[in-house]
């Protein structure tokens, strides 16, 4: 039985939430299908995690898509609702919190937005990123969905109307009488535990939102766990797939070119050109990099632009491409490259950055469900997907977090993991 449904909004949220409850053995099941029938959910199964891929979509088509789903989990008595969140608040956060609350009946919902063991705080109303309030960060510069906002009441207001209240730290008696959406500051991971002790210790933890930060201390609080998976042998060489713009990305991916792994970057045409994955002229390109990924232990993918050249953004713009259609494309583009790679017998693992990109992966193999098997590190998560037969081990994160140096420690993590070694 499904004790707790967890909304994310993209791929990757939807990973390194669910994980959470995966390593602890809670029977865990992730859909990237919004169309959601219950009745055909596993009875033992207890931790259900949807991704809805509502980041991007238009306000309205957002927020009717988490009331239906929150409606329907909420007639077949699904007890714990939990809308995960981004830690940076990207997305229509406001739209999909009140869609939650309006659909659940309730008078109000938790909304703890914090991760600080990530870097994100929140302090009387307004969110940080390492120190840096987050519209001033690298993501108030997003060129897909740029957060705008650093005060969480402000974010919300320009998304609905509905009733926000900053409590701070500590859980007000009243709180149980109030109304909309209450926001809680968190600076480190203290924080976090004692409102959830507080929260159910007052019966009050049946519809909270969050990131993964505020997820993890949820298997405890809710009882959910059992026999943890072992983590499976992986292979110590890696393609990396980066999707994400975040300056942070780009850097992990500078740093492992200059240590010596090749980076094949898509050019502009190639990105925009819907059907160039597919045609004769992606051949070599593909054949470079599947013959690449036997000779080396990091091979990238990037979509990222080269220095000096014209800009993707620019290219769209003489075309009369829309942002929404280059992103569009851009996913699409990444997904059929990564299959055919696998097609081709790619036996790389497979680190894939951005919600967006892995999103485009599973939709063009036709994958609907994931397993996630544990976190290599906080925020990087290890899943197994079902292919043509074959177990996929692939891994993810979002693009703004982790150090310059991360595809070359997870190289040698992996190696120790295969040694029998602890991590």
């Amino acid at each position: 039985m499904v004790k707790l449904l967890i909304i994310a909004d993209d791929f990757t949220g939807a990973l390194d939430t669910g994980v959470q409850f995966a390593e602890k053995g809670a029977r865990t099941y992730i859909m990237v299908d919004s169309k959601i029938d219950y009745t055909k959910i596993s009875s033992n199964i207890e931790v259900l995690v949807i991704d809805t891929e509502t980041r991007h979509l238009d306000k309205t088509e957002a927020y009717q898509i988490v009331f239906s789903i929150v409606q329907e989990a909420r007639k077949i008595g699904i007890p714990y609702i939990y809308k995960k969140t981004d830690s940076a608040l990207r997305g229509n956060i406001g739209v999909e919190l009140t869609a939650v609350l309006k659909a659940s009946g309730e008078r109000h919902i938790h909304f703890i937005p914090a991760f600080p063991q990530m870097g994100r705080t929140t302090v009387n109303g307004i969110h940080y990123v390492n120190g840096v309030p987050i519209a001033q960060s690298v993501f108030g510069n997003d060129p897909f969905d740029p957060v705008r906002y650093s005060d969480i009441k402000e974010i919300i207001a320009t998304q609905s109307e509905i009733e926000t209240h900053i409590i701070g730290t500590d859980i007000p008696e009243t709180c149980s009488s109030a109304e909309g959406i209450l926001v809680y500051d968190s600076s480190c991971n203290q924080d976090l535990e004692n409102i959830a002790v507080e929260l159910v210790r007052k019966g009050e933890i049946h519809l909270i939102a969050g990131c993964a930060g505020f997820a993890c201390m949820l298997p405890k609080m809710l009882q959910l766990g059992g026999e943890q998976r072992r983590v499976p042998e992986i292979k110590d060489s890696i393609l990396v797939v980066c999707g994400s713009v975040n300056p942070v990305s780009v850097a992990q991916c500078d740093d492992a070119e200059r240590k010596g792994a090749p980076r094949f970057r898509l050019t502009p045409e190639q990105k925009l050109y819907p059907d160039w994955a597919e045609s004769s002229s992606a051949d070599v390109f593909i054949e470079k990099i599947y013959d690449s990924c036997k000779e080396n232990d990091i091979v990238i993918l990037d979509t990222n632009d080269r220095e000096n050249v014209e800009s993707t953004a620019i290219y769209a713009q003489k075309k009369g491409i829309t942002l929404e259609q280059m992103r569009t494309y851009i996913v699409s583009a990444i997904g059929i490259i990564l299959k055919r790679l696998i097609d081709n017998g790619l036996e790389s693992t497979i680190f894939i950055i951005g919600g967006d990109s892995l999103i485009g992966f599973v939709r063009q193999a036709g994958i609907k469900v994931i397993s996630p098997i544990c976190e290599m590190e906080c925020g990087v998560v290890l899943s197994q997907l079902e292919y043509n037969g074959k177990t996929l081990n692939v891994i993810s994160k979002s693009g703004g977090f982790g150090q310059e140096t991360m595809f070359s420690d997870l190289v040698k993590m992996l190696s120790k993991l295969n040694e029998g070694k602890r991590v």
